[in-house]
């Protein structure tokens, strides 16, 4: 690796970092791999879009994507995403053999830092919520999700932006910048580095790994909460498990493995950064490894979602097939494939006072003063009461 430096007031500019050859193979792995979780959350939030779409008429309320679990979940594949696509511009340092300040450099270190920050943020929601729902018994009303989304994202973004702004550019040069390999906070802000990403990462993944011990000892029956009391056993017991909500202890099982996922994770990299402070040289492949590691955390969240059973309905992610003419029906509900095939429309009509009329390839006559419309076989329409 090779640096050009501009001498500056309070520290020195990082201008470019010429790759050697090995170093351009290490930077094109973390490619491949953001490429993969990439593929994967865009996959799985385009599977999640279709359920809640082809279920949006149904009133099952035990549905996964109807509890705050899946708010959260959807911010934390959000993060991973904004990861992959900051790791993926490191394409375009390898096609230049070098890394170069400008503003590609300064959106791909604004993107790190703002997934860094929002990974270990919505991850340590989902720990807290889960914790609140199994240990504490409570079940936070709307209004606390909506709050939770709103400071959470504003959080985010002012901490992102909390550097450039506030701190003096002018004499220790621009907080975004060359960093090593690729672009993220620059070399002369260590103390920052520290006080708005890895703290927030070390807590965490600290604080999540505490809380999910408590969830699983509660889950197990070897702490058991009498009022104020708190009290354990040694044994296991699981009579506190039949006198919950099915459907409580059913999300809580969901989420209890993505904090300890973001834990797992997080040390490889966290013992590379400790290791570096410390002073020791880290060599370029353990370097390369714990990024490696960290950047698979989009993978892992999928994988966990996909190999959890019923979470998403079965049906539901069909893409929807529909055809309507609206000049003989103005009203219409058309029902997806999803919803003919699970009987939901059943829990529609009787919320909203609303029949089912089917509808045929072609009809040209009108009986009992419902008009027929032309649509494919497959589909049902919804019409109101006349």
């Amino acid at each position: 690796m090779l640096e050009k430096m501009q001498p500056l007031p309070d520290g020195q500019m990082i201008l470019r970092v010429t790759y050697t050859s090995w170093e351009a193979h290490g930077i094109t792995v973390l490619v491949v791999v953001s490429c993969l979780s990439l593929i994967a959350v865009v996959g799985l939030l385009t599977a999640i879009a279709l359920s809640a779409f082809n279920t949006r008429s149904t009133h099952q309320e035990h549905l996964f994507l109807r509890t705050h679990a899946a708010a959260y979940f959807i911010c934390l594949l959000i993060c991973d995403m904004i990861q992959s696509v900051a790791s993926i511009m490191n394409a375009n340092w390898i096609l230049n053999m070098a890394v170069e300040t400008g503003t590609l450099c300064v959106i791909q270190g604004a993107m790190k830092q703002i997934s860094d920050v929002g990974l270990s943020f919505w991850t340590f929601v989902i720990a807290l919520h889960t914790f609140c729902l199994v240990v504490l018994g409570i079940k936070p009303r709307p209004y606390v999700l909506w709050m939770t989304l709103i400071a959470g994202w504003s959080g985010i973004g002012i901490l992102s932006m909390a550097g450039p702004v506030l701190l003096d550019t002018a004499h220790r040069g621009p907080f975004y910048g060359i960093s090593g390999y690729w672009c993220w906070i620059t070399q002369d802000y260590v103390v920052e580095r520290a006080t708005l990403d890895y703290m927030f990462m070390f807590m965490a993944g600290t604080s999540s790994f505490v809380l999910y011990s408590v969830v699983f000892l509660r889950m197990r029956g070897n702490i058991v909460i009498t009022g104020k009391r708190v009290m354990f056993r040694k044994t296991s017991n699981n009579e506190w498990l039949g006198q919950q909500d099915s459907r409580t202890m059913s999300v809580a099982r969901k989420m209890l493995l993505y904090p300890v996922a973001y834990t797992i994770v997080i040390l490889p990299i966290a013992a590379a950064r400790f290791s570096d402070w410390a002073g020791n040289d880290v060599p370029f492949e353990v370097m390369i490894f714990s990024d490696v590691v960290f950047l698979l955390s989009g993978v892992i969240n999928v994988t966990l979602f996909a190999t959890t059973r019923r979470i998403l309905p079965a049906g539901s992610m069909k893409f929807p097939r529909f055809r309507v003419d609206k000049r003989t029906t103005p009203r219409l509900h058309i029902a997806t494939e999803y919803e003919l095939e699970s009987g939901s429309l059943r829990s529609y009509r009787q919320a909203s006072g609303r029949y089912t009329l089917k509808v045929h390839s072609s009809v040209d006559s009108t009986e009992a003063g419902l008009s027929w419309i032309q649509a494919p076989l497959a589909l049902k329409a919804v019409i109101p009461n006349s």
